[in-house]
């Protein structure tokens, strides 16, 4: 990070600067570390700008002029989303930053961070983005915070390249071409990368053997939401690599004409390539510049073990298959093994590991089993609605990596804190209920957060979520194992308010549901379009995609309050706007209100189911 550091590996120079929104912590769940150690482990020589001042580009120039190329994140979240609330209001803290201070990063940081770049380092320096926020802008995007469609952050930025998805393949190729004397000109066929180009001659798309998906111009999507939903059809079926197009789509007109071309997907990391990425020598710490300040998000995950990458799931309100796709990369079980050894020799160590887990904790060593069937597939989802017949579903080798963790010498407790699917395991007939059985038996730390998300079958098909029976069938097998292991352990679900598809007559109805099981959420997860999800596309253009359906969709902030009320229905203040809501669904008659137990004032009966 400083010069002195430099001097004293010997360098002359550095051959990478990667500039990051987030502190320095060096642990695989920050990317801007894993790139760092990927590239070092090549024998390329990195150095971090971490939170940089972006009022000048005097930070960036600290370490000097890198021989190859400046890449700039985010950080490990979209900095819109790092900075404000669903409701658009300023958070007051920031857990990527010490001692949780806000403010230490600007919005739109990948953009901020690339002018400055370029200011630094002058027009013939590469300039590489990448991590969340470059790779879910980086075509024309719905953005909530202005309520518009965006263009791609490429346009915005500047940027010569963008990488998006799971990075460490792509930036390792740039890396190796520009050392070896490739003009960076020559980099337009990079897997799993995008470029912004006056003419497609420069992209080298007049080779016919590139199949290629011309997709509907910015100024069109940007102005017509009909054209925006088609458009949000065509680029969700471009993910799976064996068949995916190169994509292009023109923004501007006459010279500022630009065509941002979105290359195919990268094949996602093999078994080997993951095991390979998480065994490298990290500190699983801040950096000591920091005096051990206390960072909110490393404490979160300091003892966490990531199992696999990818989701096959899908849900319409989730970016991991838009990021990091929907095959699933499972690391070996003795790459996990070894990665929990190495932990427990960390003085700081307690005993605990909080999560063996990953986008999706059941997913572990399952995906498609059929070479021929996945060449050819284009299902946005392989569990939705129903489980693909070519997709392995077995939790077996999952039990035993359990058994495996629990039995390293120095481990007390290994957690599971990640989302898990129930419905994947009573889809498993031969092994579901032994996974679930050593979960809740041996696994859980007191409580189980799991994510039903609604309990109205309208609302949980537009998310592509399982129905209500699901999640009681789960609900029954928690209580009867927790039972069995003879511990006293709470299920805690997340339910989202807003969400396409979501009236205010749903919203009650969740309610109800909740006070019929006595659970009062403190937190609730309120609708929060991020872009290239395809819940965010169908919140601008108010039609799915998938059917040109007209949705219902919640724009105005006085029904999101309502609807998020709703679900904290045990809080006093949310009272009002459940009154409200009751009277508008007819469950009360105007003027008639509630009591203190959430009752009609007047009279026993409560209000029926509806």
């Amino acid at each position: 990070m400083f010069p002195d550091e430099v001097a004293a590996r010997d360098w002359d120079a550095l051959d990478v600067i990667l500039v990051t929104g987030d502190a320095y912590v060096d642990h695989p769940a920050f990317g801007a570390s894993v790139v760092g150690r990927v590239l070092e482990a090549r024998g390329f020589r990195v150095g971090i700008i971490a939170q940089p001042r972006w009022d000048t580009p005097e930070d960036l120039l600290r370490l000097g002029r890198p021989r190859l190329f400046v890449g700039i994140t985010a950080g490990a979240m979209d900095s819109l989303v790092n900075h404000y609330t669903a409701h658009k209001r300023p958070r007051s803290d920031d857990a990527y930053t010490p001692g949780g201070e806000a403010g230490r990063r600007p919005d739109r940081a990948v953009t901020v961070y690339a002018r400055l770049a370029r200011q630094a380092f002058g027009p013939t320096m590469p300039i590489v983005i990448g991590g969340v926020e470059a790779s879910l802008r980086r075509i024309a995007h719905y953005d909530y915070w202005e309520d518009r469609v965006r263009p791609s952050v490429l346009v915005d930025s500047g940027a010569d390249l963008l990488v998006y998805g799971q990075g460490e393949k792509p930036i390792v190729e740039i890396a190796r071409r520009l050392a070896s004397g490739e003009d960076l000109c020559g980099l337009v066929d990079v897997p799993g990368t995008a470029i912004a180009v006056a003419d497609l001659a420069m992209a080298g798309l007049d080779d016919r053997a590139r199949k290629t998906l011309v997709l509907p111009a910015f100024e069109e999507v940007a102005q017509d939401k009909r054209s925006f939903a088609h458009f949000s059809k065509l680029y969700h079926l471009e993910h799976n690599h064996e068949n995916a197009r190169v994509m292009v789509q023109r923004h501007g007109r006459g010279r500022a004409e630009r065509h941002v071309v979105v290359n195919e997907p990268m094949p996602p990391p093999s078994t080997e390539e993951l095991d390979a990425v998480y065994e490298l020598p990290f500190a699983r710490d801040a950096h000591p510049s920091y005096g051990g300040a206390h960072i909110p998000a490393l404490e979160q995950i300091r003892w966490s073990v990531a199992i696999l990458r990818g989701c096959a799931a899908g849900c319409a309100f989730c970016c991991i298959t838009e990021h990091q796709g929907r095959d699933v990369s499972s690391r070996s079980h003795g790459s996990v093994i070894r990665e929990i050894e190495t932990i427990t020799r960390d003085p700081k160590f307690r005993g605990t590991i909080t999560d063996l887990g990953g986008a999706t904790a059941n997913m572990w060593q399952m995906g498609c089993t059929s070479a021929e069937a996945h060449a050819a597939c284009r299902r946005a989802s392989c569990v939705y609605p129903t489980v693909c017949q070519f997709f392995a579903v077995d939790h077996g080798p999952l039990v035993e990596l359990y058994r495996g963790a629990r039995a390293v010498k120095g481990v007390k407790h290994a957690f599971v804190g990640s989302g898990l699917r129930y419905d994947l395991a009573h889809h498993d007939k031969k092994n579901g209920q032994a996974y679930l059985e050593e979960l809740i038996g041996h696994h859980v730390s007191g409580q189980l957060k799991v994510a039903p998300e609604h309990v109205c079958d309208d609302v949980l098909k537009v998310m592509k979520k399982p129905g209500p029976a699901e999640f009681e069938q789960f609900r029954g097998e928690f209580e009867r194992y927790s039972k069995k292991a003879g511990k006293e352990q709470y299920l805690v679900p997340y339910f989202i308010s807003s969400h396409p598809g979501a009236t205010t007559e749903h919203a009650v109805q969740l309610m109800e549901y909740l006070q019929k099981n006595r659970w009062k959420p403190q937190q609730v997860q309120d609708f929060m379009p991020t872009p290239m999800t395809l819940a965010s596309d169908i919140q601008w253009s108010g039609f799915h995609p998938m059917s040109g359906k007209p949705v219902h969709v919640v724009r105005d902030m006085r029904e999101k309050r309502t609807q998020k009320a709703l679900i904290r229905w045990g809080d006093p203040k949310s009272r009002p706007l459940i009154e409200e809501a009751l009277r508008r669904t007819g469950r009360l008659e105007p003027g008639q209100r509630l009591d203190a137990g959430m009752r009609p004032a007047t009279g026993r009966r409560r209000w029926s189911l509806r």
